[in-house]
């Protein structure tokens, strides 16, 4: 347990100054860094934080009361825990001011109305502190021991484990997305949730010079008696320990992006890769998921990959990063969904769109939101849409049609044609019109006559005489819902 001044009002050398608190006590059971002595009244700038000051007050006898207030607003700014005056020699007694600015501040002030050298009190102070940093350092080099052991038989779990089985804590591995991957020691989500929130010590896992994620402890056992710093000194060397077997996992040797592209290529090959596993390398490449949220895949190809894949790191930034690297020629990625988005798929394209200036020989298609387990099904439908999409930046629920005429062979699609468009190419051949790509563009934006009349740039009358013309020709209305998804995937395989 950490010194606190409570601690030290009951050292022996301390009592024998007869010591009086003359503050709320509230204080009381903050810890001591250090025990230090001075009569300078600028000695604020030369502390640390975490001391006991010990003085005479020679310094402040001569000082007025604002400037006496002053010291003790600086001490308090400089962290000092507590400070103890020496009554008698420099200060006959405890001035008011002192008093009532450390109860404003909220910091312990004692009076000391009997002379003990204040040697003796900062040497039998500051040996304890001393001794509890041996003992953690102890501590903490047997459990690093027990750690090295762990990391020849596990991963991220063994680690954990060991951990808590050393000292009886529990310990939560996170992500730098807050997903936890590896714990011990927790039997519930709501222990699991407080120890990330009020941990006893943290310390983050850097691995190739980034910050992975963190390692958490909760609160030591009772019997545990852990000396002050133990705790701390716990949690980083878990952390290393960690960041060594993410690193194992991940190849670290590699930049992050040759761990992004061998990640990616597992997904997109459907390699069995655990969600324990994705977790790890995603993060170990660049890709840290909230927990709970849906990932995206992304796939293009593209003149400048170098653009795209700046586009999707700055899309990816938004939500957790980006996986993302260059795999057979194209631009391949995944990215976590917005959690509060309704069509998270739209709002990656627009996020991308956002940030690369769409030429005509770029075609980047968003896969479907999936859970993090089932990536590589985003992945692989991002990759499939991309070889038959036009060119430009979209989702893949815009690329149902082409992939499902794509899977057609020659003969079954000009079977499909001419069963369904058959009048109208016959009639475009003979008359040198357009019906064909006229009904295709009334299907595509919704049968409207308005916006088709648009993007057809002819009035709309015009484009009634022209479905009017292929209705007859067809024998059936364009908008029966019975046919509209057969003319659709005609339509298509006719571009």
């Amino acid at each position: 347990m950490a010194m606190t001044v409570r601690d030290i009002l009951a050292l022996p050398a301390v009592r024998a100054a007869e010591p009086r608190l003359m503050t709320r006590p509230e204080g009381l059971d903050r810890a001591v860094t250090w025990a230090h002595s001075s009569e300078i009244f600028e000695i604020g700038p030369l502390l640390a934080g975490g001391e006991l000051l010990l003085t005479t007050g020679l310094g402040l006898s001569g000082a007025d009361a604002g400037a006496r207030r002053h010291w003790i607003r600086e001490l308090t700014h400089r962290g000092v825990v507590a400070i103890a005056i020496e009554v008698g020699r420099s200060l006959p007694a405890l001035p008011e001011e002192l008093v009532d600015e450390a109860e404003r501040c909220d910091l312990p002030l004692v009076r000391l109305d009997e002379v003990v050298p204040f040697e003796r009190i900062c040497r039998d102070v500051n040996t304890v502190l001393v001794d509890q940093d041996g003992a953690a350092l102890r501590i903490a080099d047997q459990l690093s021991d027990r750690l090295l052991a762990a990391l020849a038989k596990g991963g991220l779990a063994a680690v954990a484990r060991a951990a808590t089985e050393q000292l009886g804590q529990p310990v939560v591995i996170a992500t730098a997305a807050g997903q936890a991957v590896a714990v011990a020691g927790v039997p519930s989500k709501r222990v699991l949730d407080n120890v990330i929130a009020a941990a006893a010590a943290h310390a983050p896992v850097i691995v190739d010079e980034h910050v992975w994620g963190h390692v958490f402890t909760g609160e030591p056992a009772a019997d545990a008696h852990l000396p002050a710093g133990a705790p701390q000194q716990v949690a980083r060397r878990i952390a290393a320990a960690a960041a060594v077997a993410v690193a194992h996992l991940g190849d670290s040797t590699a930049e992050s992006g040759s761990a992004a592209v061998a990640l990616l290529e597992d997904l997109l090959a459907g390699s069995a890769v655990s969600e324990h596993e994705l977790v790890v390398r995603a993060g170990l490449a660049g890709l840290h998921t909230p927990e709970g949220a849906a990932v995206l895949g992304i796939a293009a190809n593209a003149p400048d990959p170098v653009s795209i894949i700046a586009a999707v790191r700055a899309a990816g930034s938004r939500t957790g990063g980006a996986l993302v690297g260059r795999v057979g020629g194209q631009v391949l990625a995944v990215v976590a969904a917005a959690k509060t988005h309704a069509d998270p798929a739209g709002d990656v394209v627009a996020a991308l769109t956002e940030h690369y200036d769409t030429g005509p020989e770029l075609t980047c298609v968003v896969g479907p939101p999936v859970t993090l387990a089932e990536a590589g099904r985003s992945l692989r439908e991002a990759q499939a849409s991309v070889e038959c999409a036009r060119p430009g930046m979209r989702t893949w629920r815009e690329t149902v049609a082409q992939r499902l005429v794509g899977m057609l062979d020659r003969t079954a699609r000009e079977h499909l044609i001419d069963d369904l468009l058959g009048p109208l190419r016959r009639w475009d051949s003979a008359h040198g019109s357009d019906l064909i790509r006229t009904v295709d563009v009334y299907l595509r934006h919704g049968r409207s006559p308005t916006r088709a009349a648009d993007v057809l740039h002819v009035r709309r009358q015009s484009l009634h005489q022209r479905l009017q013309r292929a209705e007859a020709l067809l024998g059936h209305r364009l908008d029966d819902p019975e046919i509209v998804t057969a003319l659709l995937l005609a339509v298509h395989a006719a571009r």
